[in-house]
């Protein structure tokens, strides 16, 4: 029988330890959580050129522009239109255009359909399928209908010749109707082009340069993955042109509906569900490796981002390497900064946007480049895209001309960021240089804005040795001249006596009064096998408390780094989510100094991903929260203020691990991990915690048993059609407890998470 006992408080737990991270990878972003469906839905897709892969040097990675991909012509000719169009470097340049854009940063299509006197004239339409994830399914339809359901159709049109009327539904594969149908009326044979709409669930605006907003209500019919229709019905047998841009389908029930906030992008709702049910304290954007880019110019630029979505200009997917087809992966930006920040206020989280350092990405075979930190564009544009974004998120608009369009954008109030990640698994002498040369600036603006830097990409020692030797003497520094309590000191430039160092703002590198009172935080990555992260459950003992804390930013015991098969049979096994646990009751243990940890990636369409192990899959019509989610949701919505003492017997396996946190007075949380296939009989004692929680006669405290358990290779799959399949053991049961002086005896199941909650 192995004893578990709960004693005193240790330690407060940062408010912040479980968070999520999100990066537009496996078509997180487009085709996941962007609530549209329709695929380059502004006729201005840019996408890798995967061929140029073979390359090696400066062309290794190329942009393609190709305005029209996954559109379908039938009966019409299109051509792409626009004042610029992206070179093969993402670089924009100026092109011919027959008539204004809707943005100058915009293209569109002009669809033409010629005449035919004395002729049945052939059909003519324009189809999408929506996000199939391409390879074998790049002709499947992708657009999720159910029967009952409202969806939103809109689209931007110019007439330019002849009379029509267009036609707007979602068909299946076949061409039968999924929805009922909305028709407009277009004529530009008159002197002034007109458009109106001919059905009462349809409506038309005119905008600027004779293009109109055409708007409609379509209700399902079916319940099917279609694709939308948009037919050109010619009246009178002469010749149609028009011009089409900004072509949206979307749920009606999209997250935020209602909300004049949410005027730009949308996101679906159910995987937002998904994602408010871990209750995240924060969420880290846009990335990840996309933060950096592959080459210069592919780096994400935040500002191109914000502001009405024509006006984002948008980037090709470093990620289109790992799609099925190697290529059809964009960034459209209908999901820029200015949602992000807006996801973090609805969920309550605190917003870690994430830019570029001026350092391209230097995982392997990538072919690094970095901006020389004398130049002018990494003073004028890599370091004050850092300020600016402070700006964006926190300035006043009467002031700051970035502040005014957050608050044109439907924001006037400040989001409150305090946070911010400066470059994404960055190392070196050029990075340490680089990272203090923007927190300088940063904490110039802001001394309490706590940066994160980044340790590199592998979790070892010797790899991110010169990261944390430049965070710890940050600290050291900021220790010696006042830290955290010196902040009216540290802005004035007060010189310390004793360490002669100077502490002017325009040299501070550490920050003064954070968020989370670290002087700097540093960013870990590790994704490894199951048993690396049974053996780390203590890797946090040792760090030293000294004012740089850990942030586990990017984790998942998927073998990677251990050269296990990346298959998805084996991904996101029962095993890998217990690994996970078991690292996760360190982090908790050692909350003192673990200051923020989340799992990568978050998001992934089936089957257009990239990554085998996620936290949750999704398909068109379904979400698939896989079982290391059940296992974050367990530990992330069932966390306390306090680190608890918790001590095992000497007897104990070393398959089980434990952790305990909790709220004065209020209740305690006990987890227990089994990592092994044999169950441990467990005498839990929580008596010291008992007494704190005031049982008495009247009411005795309550306890709650909550159990997650399978067989190692237990999993919950998902295909492109149709709900999740497999599954664990998820069991709870609940006492009222009779006495504050008891020992409770529990049997810990093999291969289990149990959860005690005592209250």
């Amino acid at each position: 029988m192995v004893t578990v006992t709960v004693g005193e408080p240790t330690h407060a737990v940062s408010d912040r330890l479980y968070g999520v991270f999100f990066e537009d990878i496996n078509l997180g972003a487009d085709g996941g959580l962007n609530a549209n469906m329709v695929n380059n839905y502004s006729f201005d897709g840019v996408y890798l050129d995967h061929h140029s892969l073979r390359v090696q040097g400066s062309q290794r990675w190329r942009a393609q522009s190709d305005p029209l991909r996954f559109w379908q012509f039938e009966g019409l000719s299109a051509v792409s239109c626009g004042t610029q169009r992206p070179d093969e470097h993402g670089r924009p340049v100026s092109t011919d255009c027959p008539a204004p854009p809707v943005h100058p940063h915009s293209r569109y299509a002009r669809l033409s359909v010629h005449g035919g006197h004395g002729i049945e004239p052939a059909p003519a339409r324009v189809e999408n399928l929506g996000y199939n994830g391409g390879g074998a399914n790049a002709h499947a339809c992708a657009m999720s209908i159910v029967k009952g359901h409202g969806y939103e159709f809109s689209m931007v049109l110019r007439p330019v010749a002849g009379d029509c009327d267009i036609r707007v539904s979602v068909v299946d594969r076949y061409g039968l109707p999924l929805t009922d149908a909305a028709t407009f009326r277009c004529d530009a044979s008159a002197s002034a082009a007109t458009v109106s709409a001919r059905d009462p669930q349809a409506s038309v605006r005119r905008e600027a340069d004779d293009w109109h907003l055409l708007a409609a209500s379509l209700q399902g019919r079916g319940t099917e993955y279609g694709k939308l229709r948009i037919d050109l019905i010619r009246r009178d047998g002469e010749p149609v042109v028009c011009d089409l841009d900004c072509v949206t389908l979307m749920d009606a029930e999209y997250w935020g509906r209602g909300d004049p906030k949410w005027r730009f992008g949308r996101l679906r709702r159910d995987l937002v569900e998904a994602i408010a049910a871990l209750r995240p304290s924060f969420i880290r954007f846009p990335g990840g490796c996309i933060v950096e880019g592959v080459t210069p110019g592919n780096e994400y630029r935040w500002k191109d981002t914000v502001g009405a979505l024509p006006a984002r200009r948008q980037q090709y997917s470093m990620w289109g390497f790992r799609t099925p087809d190697g290529s059809s992966y964009a960034q459209s930006y209908q999901i820029g900064f200015y949602e992000y920040f807006c996801l973090c206020e609805d969920l309550n989280a605190k917003p870690l946007p994430t830019l570029f350092a001026g350092i391209t990405c230097q995982s392997p075979y990538r072919d690094p480049r970095h901006i020389d930190i004398d130049s002018q564009y990494f003073r004028d544009v890599v370091v004050q895209d850092y300020l600016d974004l402070i700006d964006f998120a926190n300035g006043d608009p009467e002031t700051s001309r970035w502040a005014r369009i957050r608050a044109d954008m439907g924001h006037p109030e400040p989001f409150g960021l305090d946070m911010i990640g400066i470059g994404n698994e960055n190392y070196g002498a050029d990075y340490v240089a680089k990272y203090d040369a923007i927190a300088r600036a940063i904490h110039a603006k802001d001394p309490s804005m706590l940066c994160v830097m980044s340790a590199g990409l592998f979790p070892f020692a010797l790899p991110m040795r010169r990261s944390w030797e430049h965070a710890r003497s940050v600290a050291r520094v900021a220790a010696a001249i006042g830290g955290a309590a010196g902040a009216g000191d540290t802005a004035s430039g007060r010189t310390d006596g004793d360490t002669g160092v100077e502490n002017k703002p325009e040299t501070i590198v550490a920050a003064v009064g954070s968020a989370t009172g670290d002087a700097i935080i540093v960013d870990e990555h590790s994704y490894h096998s199951p048993d690396w992260f049974i053996a780390q459950a203590h890797r946090f003992d040792d760090y030293p408390r000294c004012g740089a804390g850990v942030y586990f930013g990017e984790y998942s015991a998927n073998g990677y780094f251990a050269g296990q098969p990346q298959r998805y049979a084996t991904a996101c096994q029962w095993r890998s989510a217990l690994a996970e646990a078991a690292f996760l009751t360190g982090c908790e243990r050692n909350s003192d100094v673990v200051h923020m940890t989340s799992y990568a990636p978050l998001l992934a369409h089936i089957p257009g991903k990239g990554w085998e192990q996620n936290l949750i899959e999704f398909n068109p019509a379904h979400v698939n929260p896989t079982v290391n989610y059940e296992v974050q949701r367990l530990f992330s919505a069932n966390v306390g203020s306090l680190a608890y003492a918790c001590s095992v017997s000497p007897e104990a396996p070393k398959r089980l691990f434990v952790s305990a946190t909790g709220d004065q007075g209020s209740r305690r949380y006990i987890k227990l991990v089994n990592v092994g296939g044999e169950s441990v009989q467990v005498t839990l004692d929580v008596s010291s915690g008992l007494r704190a929680l005031g049982g008495s006669r009247r009411r005795m405290p309550t306890m709650r048993v909550e159990t997650l358990h399978g067989r190692p290779q237990d999993k919950r799959s998902l295909e492109y059609m149709g709900p999740a399949r497999g599954d664990i053991r998820h069991e709870v049961n609940e006492y009222r407890l009779s006495s504050a002086q008891v020992h409770v005896a529990i049997a810990v199941k093999p291969y289990s998470v149990t959860l005690v909650t005592v209250e």
